[in-house]
């Protein structure tokens, strides 16, 4: 039996060469008018070795996604690691307009993907649960355990503020995202108000400093300043 002397690392590589050659080719088709061997040869891969690494166009897709959030992640951490004194929501706030601003040159690919998403159930679950596992880390990284059923709930009242916000986002061509960033606040707050009546953030406080002020400065920040972006509240 033959085997393959590829290393590790060039499989690496000619996997991330494959979901990025997919992430291109759907800024200029939907997602059902690529086929695997035209990623392979974009990206410059043996058909039957691309099979083999990347399997299906929709998991080298995912695969870029997960790229991208990764960054976006690592990114936004860089930025609030040494804030001790920004709230916890403005961190929020923070690591979902980041992850607007890593997408924002694949708006093409967003929609792209919502249209298929729409034909094709189990891709819109993976969108989900993707969007799902980055909104976990951005509120974990920011301060908030997510920890029980509270916690959960939290997630997903964050999920539906960056669904809903998508949609000012599509259309917003600003430098600065303006747009994007008063309706993550406006929503943001929306949920806020939604998560105390529902008991959400009460009861979820930690006996620690950290704990605690994360969750009186999360629920109730009266002083964040949207503002420094640019954005105009009033």
């Amino acid at each position: 039996m033959s085997q393959d002397t590829t290393s590790p690392n060039m499989n690496d590589e000619q996997r991330a060469a494959l979901a990025d050659a997919a992430w291109t080719l759907l800024a200029t088709h939907n997602l059902d008018q690529i086929e695997l061997e035209m990623i392979a040869d974009m990206a410059g891969v043996d058909h039957r070795l691309a099979g083999a690494l990347g399997g299906s166009v929709q998991r080298l897709l995912l695969a870029k996604m997960a790229e991208l959030d990764y960054q976006t992640v690592l990114e936004t951490f860089g930025d609030i690691q040494d804030e001790d004194t920004v709230s916890v929501r403005e961190k929020i706030i923070e690591g979902l307009l980041q992850r607007f601003e890593t997408y924002a040159p694949y708006r093409r690919q967003i929609e792209a993907l919502n249209r298929a998403a729409r034909r094709h159930p189990e891709l819109a679950l993976r969108l989900f649960d993707g969007l799902e596992a980055v909104v976990r880390r951005i509120l974990v990284m920011s301060g908030d355990p997510v920890r029980g059923l509270k916690g959960m709930l939290r997630v997903k009242g964050v999920v539906g503020v960056v669904l809903t916000v998508a949609r000012v986002w599509m259309k917003d061509d600003g430098a600065d995202l303006a747009a994007t960033m008063k309706a993550l606040d406006d929503n943001m707050t929306k949920a806020e108000e939604w998560g105390l009546s529902l008991r959400v953030f009460s009861g979820d406080r930690r006996s620690t400093e950290a704990g605690s002020d994360a969750a009186d400065k999360y629920a109730h920040d009266d002083g964040y300043d949207a503002g420094r972006r640019g954005v105009d509240n009033d």
